[in-house]
């Protein structure tokens, strides 16, 4: 099995792509999996300061605990039965790439997934349906350089950029031909070619697994068209008050073709 990457906006086609991949039965393109979590956790346990959980302090046999962590990248992929897997989560965010760093033994690969951020976040606010009273304040969390799903993703790309391999795809390359864009992924991981379609989809599934929204409240986050692929006609004046486009328009200006 080979295991790859993947950063992304939320709102940047992730679902889309992951549904269409996906129909490759070597290739999973996971959800946003919590790998990182999982990895940080277990070496967490290295510097475990409660007595009451200090086994390995008191018996620091570090070369074990480290195969468990290196292992665990296999073992948590293995289970999608694919031979490909490429695994969405922050892995861009500074103590995730250590982490990546310290324990992958393979060669780290990248596909990092981009849209506008302004129009992310209009969508994020319009699929949470936010009141134009709390328009501002929801801007600012989503869009927080070190907290934001947005912020954050967006400060991690020039990281993967400069000092790793990777691909980058933009939501309006995806959109306007898709089939030349998973071309891209599957030339930039050398995956063998797979008639897909692009017509008739799926909503994303895995395993017979599906996005469970209702976590979030009312809300829909995943449910993608399935008779054809196009951009969703609405304007993000609709959704952003304009302090709020004005004070982030520059962000992400550099990756603007």
């Amino acid at each position: 099995m080979e295991l790859y990457f993947c950063i992304s906006l939320q709102r940047a086609g992730n679902t889309l792509l992951g549904s269409i991949l996906n129909q490759n039965t070597d290739i999973t393109f996971t959800a946003n999996s919590p790998l990182t979590e999982i990895i940080y956790q277990l070496d967490l346990i290295k510097n475990q300061k409660d007595l009451t959980l200090s086994q390995h302090q008191n018996f620091p046999h570090n070369e074990s605990l480290d195969n468990v962590i290196r292992k665990t990248f296999y073992t948590y992929s293995e289970t999608f039965k694919t031979k490909y897997v490429i695994n969405r989560c922050n892995w861009g965010s500074d103590g995730n790439l250590e982490l990546l760093e310290k324990y992958f033994d393979k060669k780290i690969k990248f596909l990092i997934l981009y849209r506008n951020p302004l129009e992310c976040l209009a969508s994020l606010l319009k699929a949470f349906k936010v009141k134009k009273e709390n328009i501002e304040t929801d801007a600012d969390y989503f869009m927080h350089p070190e907290t934001g799903v947005l912020g954050n993703a967006i400060k991690q790309i020039p990281l993967i950029q400069k000092n790793y391999e990777h691909l980058f795809i933009t939501y309006d390359q995806l959109i306007a031909n898709p089939q030349s864009t998973v071309n891209s992924v599957y030339d930039f991981f050398n995956i063998p070619k797979f008639e897909h379609n692009f017509k008739n989809l799926k909503q994303f599934e895995i395993q017979g697994i599906k996005y469970d929204d209702s976590i979030f409240g009312d809300v829909d986050l995943h449910t993608i068209r399935t008779d054809k692929i196009e951009k969703k006609p609405y304007t993000i004046e609709d959704f952003l008050l304009p302090s709020v486009i004005e004070k982030y328009k520059n962000i992400g200006k550099e990756y603007e073709s």
